[in-house]
């Protein structure tokens, strides 16, 4: 039913409408700091668990040095 009336199935305003309209600015602006904030988030994540791994290494590293 959205795709049947013109008006709801409108672009938004980067892809339609006046490239240099206050609009589409602050949109464009919106969508790179979301961008920024997951890629942040994101980040954090994967040095998180890198942080785990290397002191998962550490700690284990004296038990298999008795092993051998």
């Amino acid at each position: 039913m959205l795709c049947a009336t013109a008006q709801m199935a409108a672009a938004c305003p980067s892809c339609y409408g006046d490239p240099d309209s206050p609009m589409t600015a602050g949109m464009n602006a919106a969508i790179m700091i979301l961008l920024g904030i997951t890629g942040s988030v994101l980040a954090a994540v994967t040095i998180f668990f890198v942080y785990l791994r290397r002191r998962w290494v550490a700690v284990n590293r004296p038990f298999q040095n008795m092993l051998n």
